[in-house]
């Protein structure tokens, strides 16, 4: 019963795919099949994606930088950022990871990393979101690389938007707005830190510096998107 009235409130109400428009599958969540498949991936993991690897080069000591997607303005890895960070779909997210995952462990990355550590929210912005899409996409990744997501990180400081900041007034806006909380839990240990968009990397670089300074023994990156 459930099952037909599902199906007969989507004769009214389709849910749309956020790439064509086109009226999505029964069961099939916010894009279809063929544009998932079309998504801009990056294959980086193995092929060299020059404008990716030079967002970190000489900033930080990385072992993997992974990307999963290319970020386009208007294109649909936008549109699933915005309703991913702006519109409460945090199995969005979820999704991604999953999607990455399984790239990466045909890829034969399940050994590769010990644990993976999302980049932090600072709680008040945490507060008014209802969670954190970085954590988001690292469970998808968890869940099938079978690995744990540990919350090393905060974020002390609200730092101001990044949107129009050059990259380095972005480098000097969060160089000292995190910290390794608990870092017995990354001490020795072979890190992944997961965000959502890598730009020019200043994020990642402040995380990654952090974490190298308390001891981790191997630091990598994995994100949903880089920009060019």
């Amino acid at each position: 019963m459930r099952t037909y009235l599902s199906d007969f409130v989507a004769l009214f109400f389709p849910n749309i795919c956020l790439g064509c428009e086109s009226a999505l599958p029964n069961g099939v969540p916010h894009i279809c099949p063929t544009c998932q498949y079309n998504l801009p991936k990056t294959r980086n993991y193995k092929i060299e994606v020059p404008h990716i690897e030079q967002k970190l080069a000489g900033s930080v000591r990385y072992s993997h930088l992974l990307a999963y997607v290319h970020f386009h303005k208007k294109g649909i890895v936008q549109k699933l950022l915005h309703e991913l960070k702006y519109n409460h779909k945090e199995e969005i997210g979820i999704m991604l990871g999953r999607w990455f995952g399984h790239d990466l462990l045909l890829a034969g990355f399940q050994n590769e990393f010990d644990i993976i550590v999302p980049v932090p929210l600072h709680p008040s912005k945490f507060k008014k979101r209802g969670y954190n899409q970085s954590e988001a996409f690292a469970k998808g990744l968890a869940e099938v690389l079978k690995m744990e997501v540990v919350n090393a990180l905060v974020r002390n400081v609200a730092s101001e938007t990044q949107t129009k900041k050059s990259r380095i007034e972005r480098q000097e806006n969060v160089a000292s707005i995190f910290e390794v909380a608990e870092p017995n839990l990354v001490i020795g240990r072979r890190v992944l830190l997961v965000d959502d968009v890598l730009t020019t990397g200043a994020t990642i670089i402040a995380c990654g510096n952090q974490l190298i300074n308390v001891g981790v023994s191997e630091f990598s990156v994995a994100v949903i998107a880089a920009t060019q």
